[in-house]
């Protein structure tokens, strides 16, 4: 099935709302169970949508935090091993996906639109706002309550193809292929080899700062959409420049640039050295958000050609 779970506290239902009319506006897919009253099958028909759903978002305040509710449908999202997007509206991150990107949310406002296009690869490209669930569409069975969808009301999604468009005529399979298949370390070589062919260069060759903020546009946006794809928001340009930006775009130098290398996790900030390549942790449920892709296999060089890329006018 093809739509967005989302987890919360009741005691947060207005900004869930307001969530939901903002994910459909999208032309993304929700779930919600903000019209049914809690009956014999209710855990039944949570775990149900949980197991169909494509997406799983968890909305965090101390008030989720502490519910029964959401931390069993975090643990089975965790253990099923769905794309998980948590949104921190009020209190602290959890633990149990610290590794995770997080959406701020603070204040009550609406995540950023890299959240809601990067929701949007795990979709058809043109998803129609009329299938999206809610909880008034599940089946009613008068002798048992409650139960899951039936086929008459949701209608299935066919996996959306992954757009490898290139201005230069670059073939992205082998790219798409290793991010699938989670080899991070491959597909980040893979994506230097692509580029720089992209740029008209062979492999084993250097960028110029011109080449990497004039790269190919198309090229650019195919590259990072893998990325951001298949490592469930983790990894990819844009979100090495949405943290690039938030610690000043600094330049490839000085304390705002060792800071930004800390929260990639290629500088250890209490031995004051950066990482060996063999030592990151290459795993988008471990890894800091933005560690991958590296334009280099030398995080001490990686500096000036990576701030060339993120100062593109596009990216």
């Amino acid at each position: 099935m093809s739509f967005i779970f989302i987890s919360y506290s009741r005691q947060d239902q207005a900004y869930v709302s307001l969530l939901a009319q903002a994910l459909e506006t999208h032309s993304l897919p929700v779930w919600l169970d903000d019209r049914i009253d809690y009956g014999t099958t209710w855990p039944r028909v949570i775990q149900d949508q949980l197991e169909q759903c494509q997406v799983f978002v968890v909305v965090m305040t101390p008030r989720s935090e502490e519910s029964h509710w959401v931390q069993c449908e975090l643990s089975l999202a965790l253990e099923l091993k769905k794309p998980i997007y948590p949104i921190l509206l009020e209190g602290r991150r959890w633990l149990a996906v610290a590794a995770l990107q997080t959406a701020d949310a603070t204040n009550g406002k609406l995540p950023p639109a890299r959240f809601f296009n990067t929701l949007r690869t795990h979709f058809p490209a043109s998803v129609d706002i009329a299938q999206t669930l809610q909880l008034q569409d599940v089946a009613t069975d008068t002798s048992v309550g409650w139960a899951p969808p039936t086929s008459q009301s949701v209608v299935p999604q066919a996996a959306p193809e992954d757009d490898l468009s290139s201005e230069k005529g670059i073939d992205y399979r082998n790219l798409r292929d290793l991010l699938r298949d989670g080899k991070w370390r491959e597909a980040d070589e893979e994506t230097h080899n692509t580029m720089i062919k992209a740029v008209g260069k062979k492999p084993g060759n250097y960028f110029t700062s011109d080449e990497l903020r004039n790269f190919p546009y198309i090229d650019l946006l195919t590259i990072d959409h893998l990325w951001v794809k298949y490592s469930n928001g983790q990894f990819g340009f844009s979100v090495q420049k949405q943290i690039w930006q938030e610690c000043g775009s600094p330049a490839s130098n000085g304390t705002a640039w060792d800071k930004f290398c800390v929260e990639v996790g290629w500088q250890d900030a209490k031995a004051g050295r950066y990482f060996r390549y063999e030592e990151l942790k290459a795993n988008p449920l471990h890894s800091p958000a933005g560690e991958f892709p590296i334009l280099s296999v030398s995080l001490v060089f990686v500096g000036n050609e990576l701030v060339s890329l993120l100062s593109h006018p596009d990216l």
